[in-house]
């Protein structure tokens, strides 16, 4: 699947780039074309205006030399003149001269004019030479020769020979250019589309592990809820004393997969941006002793030592449910793992801007290499271990998310058969 992405995305990258330089391209050559023409096309009329103000222009016979016929004559054009030539046409359509320094074979004399041709600048192409060619009507006497001639029509005929090459040129290096760079589009698309594409693969695989760890998790309460069902089938005519005990487990496993739907969906909904943080004023140092009230309890059952140290005031801004939920968590585990005659010390002060929460306990510890996937979801140090303990996996997923939702960070710190200590730092304010 993210091979196939991968290939579109390159596609999709060489098309653009394929279209963006082809649009570069042709509006450079377009624009250099326009120039160029819009430039022989001013020559053009120019040459034509002097036909207007020479009172008897000079013209040489068709197969003389076309250069000007005198000395006096050269003087009234400047070398820019030899790349044009100059025919007069009669009124029935043949050539009287020719003039300036552009040499045209006679035979293609009648490929430039057709009777009746109306004024005006237009591109003709003969005998594979571009000529640029103005057309203008002024009946005028000229000097072909000896002789005085009434000629009808003349035309200015300009090779684009120079410009042609130009153009070529500037085509060759925008094509040269457009094979170079869809080759490193390629290259850059590929590489590019496996840096974009790493992020969503790796979200991919964790979506498709956390199904089936989901999957995994949901089927063991579900198992022992159907088997203890079935268990009591098998004695209708037994009591409920009697069947006490399988409908004590599955009331237990019934609770653990209410608890573990319920941490699924939280976990979801803070994925896809649907749960909502509820901030406001609130008192953390009374939110953190009310919760190690709770505990204090079940720590005296289990014979663990709770000991707090809290700064009050402290008031921050927060959403008081989910903070509650997050220190519900942190002395949940330290519980769990922290065997008989332990302890667990709890520390609520502010620091700067900051407050800081400590839960630190004496328990069983982590592994190093266990740490850097502490809050990944489903993830457990000890699955033999966490089978005897209750827990889902998720716990930790979520307090990293509340953290996180919070503008803070948690940091842990463990050594085994030490203890672990868990280090929250939230802003005062949002």
């Amino acid at each position: 699947m993210f091979q196939k992405t991968r290939i579109r995305l390159v596609t999709l990258n060489v098309i653009v780039v394929f279209l963006l330089l082809n649009a570069l391209g042709s509006a450079v050559y377009f624009t250099m074309k326009y120039r160029l023409y819009s430039q022989v096309d001013r020559e053009l009329t120019k040459v034509a205006q002097r036909l207007t103000i020479d009172p008897l222009p000079r013209l040489q016979r068709i197969n003389e030399d076309l250069f000007p016929y005198n000395r006096t004559e050269r003087k009234k054009f400047n070398e820019m003149d030899r790349r044009y030539a100059l025919i007069a046409w009669d009124g029935v359509g043949q050539v009287i001269g020719t003039a300036f320094g552009e040499r045209l074979e006679p035979e293609d004399f009648p490929k430039f004019r057709h009777v009746n041709k109306q004024d005006g600048i237009e591109t003709m192409s003969i005998n594979g030479q571009v000529y640029r060619v103005q057309t203008v009507t002024i009946p005028k006497k000229v000097f072909v020769g000896d002789r005085i001639q009434l000629a009808m029509q003349y035309q200015v005929v300009y090779n684009l020979a120079p410009e042609q090459n130009m153009l070529s040129s500037l085509l060759y290096v925008v094509a040269i250019g457009d094979a170079v760079s869809i080759v490193i589009a390629v290259v850059a698309g590929l590489f590019l589309a496996r840096r974009a594409l790493v992020p969503i693969q790796v979200s991919w695989e964790k979506q498709q592990q956390f199904i089936a760890d989901a999957s995994h998790e949901l089927r063991t309460p579900l198992s022992a809820i159907l088997v203890n069902l079935e268990r009591l089938f098998r004695h209708p005519d037994h009591t409920i004393e009697q069947e006490s005990e399988k409908i004590m487990i599955g009331m237990q496993e019934a609770r653990r997969l209410t608890k573990l739907v319920s941490d699924l969906l939280t976990l979801a909904r803070s994925d896809s941006n649907e749960l909502q943080i509820m901030k406001q004023k609130l008192r953390l140092d009374e939110l953190v002793l009310k919760c190690t009230q709770v505990f204090t309890e079940l720590a005296i059952v289990k014979e663990i030592h709770l000991e707090t140290d809290i700064e009050q005031p402290l008031e921050i801004v927060g959403d008081e449910e989910r903070l509650h939920q997050l220190l519900v968590i942190l002395l949940d585990n330290a519980l769990k793992y922290t065997n008989q005659g332990g302890k667990i010390y709890v520390l609520c002060k502010r620091e700067g801007q900051r407050v800081t929460v400590m839960v630190n306990d004496t328990g069983i510890g982590i592994p190093k290499e266990d740490i850097p996937f502490l809050f990944d979801r489903f993830f457990r140090v000890d699955k033999m271990r966490s089978r005897q303990t209750e827990g889902t996996g998720l716990g930790l997923s979520i307090a990293k998310w509340i953290v996180d939702a919070h503008h803070g960070k948690i940091q842990v710190s463990s050594e085994e058969g030490v203890g672990t200590s868990f280090l929250l730092t939230l802003p005062l304010k949002q």
